[in-house]
């Protein structure tokens, strides 16, 4: 069955990349196939003003002189980033390789974990960058169990399977925020299957943010994933059901474990 999508269509847009890539030394190379990231984003209107870029680029650089004084980079993220990850402390979860921009994968890979870069130029802003350990339990944004089971497992541990997911869908998602929405506010479900084969279907939005544009990317988010991989060989059933829910800079009522 073919994914149905009334009025709404999915965007096509990319991660910022940076207009020039920084000249610090890198230190060493990451290792494994995901770098985790957390991210502090300075946003920059549109068209361009120049006292205005002027002003986001101090912002940037006084948040990334508070880290080297010794702050957290997640209280940073909290109380400066304009990114919708900063509730979550700046936290982006893991990326695969070749899912970054090229300039800011060749950069964040020779970091060490731990390490912040320095302030980035990018389309949407002024990035600061913090390679962070992916441990097992990563989901990539640091929320809450957003991810349900909804059809029979068979005793099947699809824990992993669904850290793929998940990671494929938020970096998707992410890339799909317009700049226009980085400040908005909403949360949405949407369900969907994968078929033994890999394949979405049966999708539909169970619960909406009231807001076409947000709901367009986190749907966005789970079709530019299409295929995933086939379903554990394990697993003997036609399909897998999920509902995933997407969080647009929420708060702590938001997150309420009655919420998950």
């Amino acid at each position: 069955m073919t994914p149905t999508w009334p009025r709404l269509f999915p965007l096509l847009l990319l991660l910022a990349h940076p207009s020039t890539p920084q000249t610090s030394a890198p230190t060493s190379a990451a290792t494994g196939d995901s770098i985790c990231l957390r991210e502090i984003l300075i946003s920059t209107p549109k068209p361009y003003d120049p006292i205005q870029v002027a002003d986001a680029h101090r912002k940037a650089d006084t948040a990334r002189e508070a880290i080297r004084q010794g702050a957290k980079f997640e209280d940073i993220a909290k109380k400066d980033s304009d990114g919708p990850s900063a509730a979550y402390g700046g936290a982006l979860g893991a990326f695969k390789r070749g899912q970054l921009p090229k300039q800011i994968e060749d950069k964040v890979s020779v970091m060490r974990i731990g390490e912040v870069s320095d302030v980035i130029r990018t389309k949407q802003g002024f990035v600061v960058l913090q390679v962070t350990e992916c441990s097992p339990a990563t989901t990539g944004a640091g929320e809450p169990r957003t991810i349900e089971i909804l059809s029979d497992t068979q005793g099947v541990d699809f824990g992993p399977y669904l850290k793929d997911v998940l990671a494929g869908i938020r970096s998707n998602w992410y890339r799909l925020i317009p700049e226009s929405a980085s400040r908005k506010k909403g949360k949405l479900a949407i369900e969907f299957a994968i078929t033994k084969e890999g394949k979405i279907t049966v999708m539909r939005l169970v619960a909406t943010s009231g807001d076409t544009i947000l709901d367009r990317a986190a749907w966005g988010g789970i079709t530019a994933c299409n295929p995933f991989k086939p379903l554990p060989d394990k697993f003997t059933g036609q399909y897998l059901a999920l509902r995933m829910r997407f969080y647009y800079n929420p708060d702590k009522s938001d997150m309420k474990a009655g919420d998950n």
